[in-house]
């Protein structure tokens, strides 16, 4: 007999396969992983440098979020682009530490926090050409993982206080949002207003959102997703629209960073 973990919420099961939905809180047999688990750190060091980041912020790494990921690493694997899928929940990334608000010079690249798995995921950011951000809506906004991701990157914006410019200038990014109900482009800008501090410029045509609706119930949605060609094209759209965005030259040494 195996046993199985829930990624989402720790459930240790035992079984030839793991369930189709965890018993305790729902999430698909995918987020459960066989025991004994590899270290998210043992992951995140395995990680390589690609072009393309797509970023999955949502708690659920095998679900509708990761499902528009997968639909835009179809375009860039169509386009012979080299991409990985970022699915947050893999990785142990803790709350920012706060430093910069008790000493500005503590808030630098590298981060002071070196316990978690994010010093791997700067590494990835620094070196990629582009990214785009999959999140789900979480009570009209983004979610809690994602928040915690977003909140360390402030190193690395903070870093223009100290040679004028940030690792991130330049860097092209599109948003896609997908939720049950109501929050879809106060999501987005949420993240938006994040990656514009950091210096990333938003491909046109850049941001696109579903939902469902809130006459429906949320096990219907994902059936929903993937039947919606309409969205699937927007989705695709928003790849194709990064790619073009950033194999467009321009000298971004020119731009002259500063604070929000």
């Amino acid at each position: 007999m195996k046993t199985w973990k829930c990624n989402n919420c720790g459930l240790v099961v035992t079984g030839d396969k793991p369930p189709k939905n965890c018993p305790r809180c729902g999430a698909v047999g995918e987020e459960f992983d066989k025991m004994p688990v590899v270290a998210s750190s043992e992951r995140a060091h395995k990680l390589k440098p690609t072009d393309y980041l797509i970023i999955n912020g949502s708690h659920h790494r095998a679900h509708n979020t990761h499902y528009f990921a997968e639909i835009l690493g179809e375009v860039f694997k169509e386009q012979k682009k080299s991409y990985q899928i970022i699915d947050l929940a893999d990785f142990r990334i803790d709350m920012c530490w706060h430093c910069y608000s008790m000493f500005q010079d503590l808030c630098h690249d590298p981060c002071q926090n070196q316990d978690d798995d994010m010093k791997y995921l700067y590494t990835l950011l620094k070196q990629c050409q582009g990214l785009i951000i999959c999140s789900p809506i979480n009570w009209n906004n983004m979610s809690a993982c994602l928040k915690h991701f977003l909140d360390r990157l402030t190193s690395i914006q903070n870093m223009f206080l100290v040679n004028g410019t940030t690792p991130m200038l330049g860097k092209y990014c599109g948003l896609v949002i997908n939720g049950h109900e109501d929050g879809a482009y106060k999501t987005a800008f949420d993240i938006l207003m994040y990656l514009q501090n950091l210096g990333c410029v938003l491909a046109p045509f850049g941001i696109t959102y579903t939902t469902h609706g809130a006459q429906f119930r949320t096990e219907e949605d994902n059936k929903y997703f993937v039947a919606d060609k309409r969205t699937k094209e927007f989705v695709r759209a928003v790849a194709n629209n990064v790619i073009k965005f950033s194999e467009i030259k321009f000298d971004y040494k020119k731009i002259i960073a500063n604070c929000e």
